[in-house]
């Protein structure tokens, strides 16, 4: 691992590294004004850039192969083939939520991608996208003009209310996808959650979970201190118990990009 990732040198105090207060700002400089930014100059550049370019761009921006987890192992593999087997998991555990309703709503989408993948695989649906970056917000216009039925707006977890859920007139599947690991502190913002549970089918999260890592292995104690170390969240299934719902299926780290920040699986109702 210490080949692919730098952080294996941070962890162990080998490398300097300052750590980051994960706040609105930290979200800002990090993804609006870096990470999308960069994707939408490369698009407004490039005359003729399509979808399938800004994807090869945002996951394979060059051709190393990538080292990735699955459980407690590690594997390498080029990065599109990696891509591929993120998309698989994504329509797989998305499934049978998918198929008992009509929209879908990725609260932290970026500029869309999840939605997009999901929407060649399910047909006659809605893909709504709330997301924080007004540059990725931007670009998913110009990427999804040919596409009317995903549409990417303005988003921020801390909002009190929520427009993307307002005016829904049926209840929507809502999926995230290493979004809420963004919020050192879920219970600040998932009891808004409640305010549209009445238009809530179900939702889904894809995310790290800091309190089903595995405790007593060296990967796992390193996988602890990455996510304590870059402030990222550590209460989500925590506070779901204490919402008290209808908490239907939990899977422990199904594949990490990153193996130090793998993805974990929650899909969770409120009770009826």
């Amino acid at each position: 691992m210490p080949q692919y990732t730098p952080w294996v040198g941070r962890l162990l105090n080998l490398e300097p590294f300052a750590k980051p207060v994960r706040n609105l700002a930290k979200v800002d400089a990090e993804y609006d004004k870096d990470k999308y930014a960069k994707l939408l100059e490369y698009y407004q550049q490039q005359p003729g850039t399509t979808l399938s370019d800004i994807r090869k761009k945002y996951y394979s921006p060059n051709a190393n192969p990538v080292c990735y987890s699955m459980k407690d192992e590690l594997f390498i593999a080029p990065a599109e083939k990696f891509r591929q087997f993120h998309e698989a998991i994504l329509i797989d555990k998305l499934a049978k939520p998918i198929s008992q309703v009509k929209t879908v709503i990725e609260l932290g989408c970026g500029y869309g991608d999840n939605l997009y993948v999901l929407r060649n695989t399910f047909t006659k649906r809605r893909w709504l996208g709330g997301e924080y970056s007004q540059n990725a917000v931007k670009l998913a216009s110009h990427l999804f003009t040919d596409c009317p039925d995903i549409s990417v707006t303005q988003f921020n977890w801390y909002d009190v209310a929520w427009a993307i859920l307002e005016n829904l007139q049926e209840k929507a599947l809502i999926f995230t996808r290493h979004s809420i690991e963004q919020l050192p502190q879920a219970k600040n913002v998932m009891p808004t959650f409640r305010k549209y549970q009445d238009r809530i089918a179900g939702v889904i999260h894809l995310e790290p979970v800091y309190e089903l890592i595995n405790k007593i292995s060296t990967l796992g104690m390193m996988r602890q201190a990455y996510t304590l170390m870059n402030d990222y969240n550590t209460d989500l299934l925590a506070t779901l118990k204490s919402m008290n719902v209808q908490i239907l299926q939990t899977e422990t780290d199904i594949v990490g990009d990153n193996p130090l920040n793998p993805t974990s699986f929650i899909y969770w109702k409120f009770w009826e």
